[in-house]
């Protein structure tokens, strides 16, 4: 064979090995693709394909990843937090993969983590300017749970406190859905405050919350006997009677439905 003819096999060899390498890179560092899981059954299944494959050493990054989200999607979040801290590992320039983490640090109130961790998806992908605002909810709960202490301390250290701190606690127990502490603390403002209808209004919430509608519909109508003409309360007192009346027939769902 002539010298040209060796030189265009090696340059086809060459070219080849460099095309099967670029394919080889472009698989191994591929995305993995959004999947949106609507059946639980589905979704349990492909949890147990990927915990397979991670069992035998062959989880990819992609499959890492994607197993993190299944376990965020059916709330075992301890579970995400270790596979995508993985996926991480493996693929530290993948921003999606702080999304979801960032997610579940949030779920577990572990916010300072959570925040950071968005910081730096946003650092890979600055059009991911959506995180801006789950940080801002992120700094809110920090901010929320620090009055929450702060309160808890100056109650526990007196006496008697004073109502107004009592009714600032159970609403912040309310919106971290600590429903049983807000309780406690709403029914002892109640023998305080028996003229104030946005303490009533509050009880009757959380009695909702727990499914004890009938209270839940007596403490609304105390709130309207005090404030008649407040159409929120009348419109939410109404709903409250709704829901327990669909309970009491049995028919379950409808009540559920129309308490969202």
């Amino acid at each position: 064979m002539s010298r040209i003819g060796w030189i265009i096999i090696l340059v086809v060899v060459a070219v080849g090995a460099g095309g099967a390498g670029w394919y080889y890179w472009s698989v191994v560092n591929a995305p993995p693709q959004p999947v949106e899981y609507t059946d639980p059954l589905a979704l349990r299944e492909e949890i147990q394909r990927l915990e397979r494959l991670k069992d035998k050493g062959r989880l990819s990054w992609q499959d890492t990843y994607r197993l993190g989200v299944a376990y965020i999607q059916t709330g075992r979040i301890e579970d995400a937090v270790d596979a995508l801290e993985e996926a991480k590992r493996k693929k530290p320039d993948f921003s999606k993969t702080y999304e979801s983490l960032g997610m579940a640090y949030y779920r577990l109130g572990r916010w300072n983590e959570a925040i950071a961790t968005w910081q730096k998806a946003m650092s890979i992908n600055p059009e991911a300017r959506f995180l801006e605002e789950m940080i801002g909810l992120a700094r809110r709960k920090i901010d929320i749970n620090k009055r929450i202490l702060s309160l808890e301390e100056e109650i526990k250290g007196t006496d008697r406190p004073e109502w107004q701190k009592r009714f600032e606690l159970a609403i912040l127990y309310l919106s971290e859905k600590r429903i049983d502490e807000a309780e406690r603390h709403l029914e002892e403002v109640v023998k305080i405050k028996k003229d104030d209808a946005t303490v009533y209004d509050a009880l009757a919430q959380v009695y909702a919350l727990k499914g004890e509608y009938e209270k839940a519909v007596e403490a609304e109508k105390k709130a309207v006997e005090l404030k008649p003409d407040d159409e929120t309360l009348k419109r939410r007192l109404k709903e409250m009677e709704r829901i327990t009346e669909a309970l009491k027939k049995g028919d379950y769902h409808k009540g559920v439905e129309m308490n969202r």
